[in-house]
C-alpha cells in the first residue's frame, strides 16, 4: 500500500486522496494500492459501556464486549452487527472503561457495496466522534480537558477530552432534525445559525418564531452536554472544562457558546475549531475524519474498524495458499526423501485429527450458547408488556418536561439551581454519580468524596442556604476508609 497518502470515501462512493492536510483528486485506476478508509454517520452506530479489570486479555475483552452489547445494549440477536471496542483505563482505580460500538452490517453494505464492488476492499471504517483524537497527536493542540461540538446536516453531537485522551460523546439536535422544525431547507438553517445564532438583536420581528425555535433547541443541547459534563466528572474525575471549540465548518453560531456560562462555566475558553486552512469549509469535518483515519493507520492511536470488507490477504498468507505451498513442499521432499515425507505426512494427519476435535468442542459451545440465547429471548418476550408501559410512562413524563420548558421563568430558575450546584461542588472538589433535577422543584445530588475531606459535604450544604435555598438535607448512603457518599436533597 502507497504510505503516505490515504483513500477517503466521502458520502458512499465518492473518493479523495489526502495527505494530512489537504485533498487531492483520486487516481482514476489503481485506488486499490491506497489504505481506504469511510466514517459512517454517528446516528447509524449503537454504543454501550462497561467496566472490567486491567488485566482482562483482548480476546477475553472482544467476547465480554460482544456479550454486553447484546444483553445491555440491547442488540436484536437476530440481526448481524459488526463491533468493536475502545478501553479508557480509569485513573485510580484497576480497572477499563470500554466503550462498544455496534453498527448493523445491512446498514454498512448499504452505504459502502458500490465502493466496494469497484475496489474489492474497504480496510476501515470509523466513528466520526472519535477524529478529534487526532487534533493532539498530530499536535494541532495541547492536551487539556477540552470540548468539541460538531453540528452537521445529519448528525450534530458533543465529544469530551480529558487532558486529550477520549471519554465520552453526547448526542445533539442536528441541521436536519432543525430545519424540520422551522419548516426551512437545511442551507436557510447553517445560514440562519451563521450570521444571526441565538442573539435576538440580529433578528428582524418577523423572524421572532424562528428565534425562539433555535434558542429552545441550542438550550436544550447545552442543558444535554451540561448533564453529561456532571455526570462524566464522577467516573472520570473531570474536575473541570479549559476550552470549548465548535466545529462548524470554520464557522462559529453566535452566541452559542456563552450559553455555558449559565452552568459555570465562564472562565473556560470559547474557541472555533478550524484547523486544516488547504479545505474549503464543506469538507473541513471530513478532513479531520481522514486525518484521524491516518493516524490509525499510522499505528498513533488504537483505533476502533467496523469496515467487513477488510483487505484480504496474498494467496500464500491464507489458509489455502499455504497448504497449497505445503503440498508441493511435500511432493518434492517425497521424491528425494521417502521417509522424511512419511513422516511428515503422519504429523498433518495428527494435526488434522486435533482441528476436527477443536472443531466438534467449538460446535459443541455454539450449541450451548443458541440455548442460552433462547432462554433469554423467552425472558426478553416475558419483560416487553412491562416495557412497553414502561415507555408510555416515560413518552408522558417527556411530553409534561417539554410543556414546561416553554415557561421562560421556569427554565432560568433551574439553569440557576444547576449553575450554583455546580459552582458549589467545583469549589469544594466535589464529584457526583449523578444530578436528578425536578424542574425548579427540587435537586438530588449523589455526591462522592474522600472519606478525609467529608466536611466538604457540609461547607457545600452551608454554602447553598446562603445563597437562599431554604431547604438542604443529606442523608449518608454509605462510606468505607476511603470514600464518602451523601445523597443531598435541595429545594428553592
Amino acid at each position: 500500500m502507497i504510505g503516505n497518502s490515504i483513500l477517503y470515501i466521502r458520502n458512499g462512493d465518492e473518493t479523495l486522496l489526502f495527505d494530512g492536510k489537504r485533498f487531492n483528486a483520486a487516481p482514476a485506476t489503481k485506488i486499490a494500492s491506497y489504505y481506504s478508509v469511510a466514517a459512517l454517520p454517528l446516528s447509524l452506530i449503537r454504543t454501550h459501556g462497561f467496566k472490567t479489570p486491567r488485566e482482562t486479555s483482548s480476546e477475553k475483552l472482544a467476547i465480554q464486549a460482544e456479550i454486553s452489547m447484546y444483553e445491555e445494549g440491547g442488540l436484536n440477536p437476530d440481526t448481524d452487527f459488526k463491533i468493536d471496542s475502545l478501553t479508557i483505563p480509569l485513573e485510580h482505580e484497576e480497572t477499563l472503561y470500554v466503550e462498544s460500538y455496534a453498527v448493523e452490517v445491512e446498514r454498512i453494505r448499504h452505504q459502502f457495496d458500490t465502493f466496494v464492488k469497484k475496489s474489492g476492499h474497504l480496510d476501515a471504517i470509523i466513528s466520526p466522534a472519535l477524529s478529534y483524537q487526532a487534533l493532539y497527536a498530530f499536535e494541532h493542540l495541547d492536551a487539556k480537558n477540552d470540548i468539541f461540538i460538531h453540528f452537521g446536516e445529519h448528525s450534530a453531537y458533543a465529544v469530551i477530552f480529558k487532558n486529550g485522551h477520549y471519554i465520552a460523546t453526547r448526542s445533539i439536535t442536528n441541521l436536519e432534525d432543525l430545519a424540520q422544525k422551522l419548516g426551512l431547507g437545511v442551507g436557510e438553517v447553517r445560514q440562519l445559525l451563521r450570521t444571526k445564532g441565538i442573539e435576538n438583536d440580529r433578528y428582524t420581528p418577523d423572524e421572532f418564531l424562528q428565534m425562539h425555535t433555535i434558542q429552545e433547541e441550542l438550550s436544550k443541547a447545552v442543558e444535554r452536554i451540561a448533564h453529561s459534563i456532571s455526570h462524566k466528572r464522577g467516573i472520570f474525575g473531570l474536575d473541570h472544562i479549559e476550552r470549548f471549540f465548535i466545529d462548524f465548518e470554520g464557522d462559529t453560531i453566535p452566541g452559542f457558546l456563552e450559553m455555558f456560562e449559565s452552568y459555570g462555566y465562564e472562565a473556560s475558553s470559547k474557541e472555533i475549531l478550524n484547523i486544516f486552512d488547504d479545505v474549503e469549509p464543506g469538507n473541513k469535518h471530513h478532513a479531520l475524519n481522514a486525518l484521524y483515519a491516518l493516524g490509525g493507520f499510522m499505528q498513533k492511536y488504537p483505533m476502533p474498524n467496523l469496515s467487513i470488507y477488510e483487505r484480504k490477504p496474498s494467496f500464500f498468507k491464507t489458509h489455502v495458499g499455504q497448504f497449497s505451498l505445503l503440498i508441493a513442499t511435500a511432493v518434492l521432499l517425497a521424491v528425494a526423501y521417502p521417509v522424511y515425507a512419511n513422516l511428515e505426512l503422519e504429523r498433518l494427519n495428527t494435526q488434522h485429527q486435533s482441528l476436527q476435535q477443536q472443531v466438534s468442542s467449538m460446535e459443541t459451545m455454539t450449541q450451548k450458547l443458541r440455548h442460552a440465547l433462547k432462554e433469554e429471548r423467552r425472558k426478553r418476550n416475558m419483560l416487553k408488556d412491562q416495557y412497553h408501559t414502561l415507555v408510555k410512562t416515560v413518552e408522558g413524563y417527556d411530553h409534561m418536561l417539554d410543556a414546561l420548558i416553554d415557561f421562560d421563568t421556569e427554565k432560568l430558575a433551574r439553569q440557576r439551581m444547576m449553575k450554583d450546584i455546580n459552582m458549589a461542588m467545583r469549589q469544594y472538589m466535589l464529584s457526583s454519580k449523578y444530578l436528578e433535577q425536578n424542574g425548579s422543584e427540587s435537586m438530588k445530588a449523589h455526591i462522592i468524596t474522600p472519606y478525609t475531606k467529608r466536611d466538604n459535604i457540609a461547607k457545600f450544604m452551608k454554602q447553598l442556604i446562603q445563597q437562599g435555598y431554604t431547604h438542604v438535607e443529606t442523608k449518608k448512603i454509605e462510606r468505607d476508609n476511603t470514600l464518602y457518599e451523601s445523597l443531598v436533597e435541595i429545594r428553592p
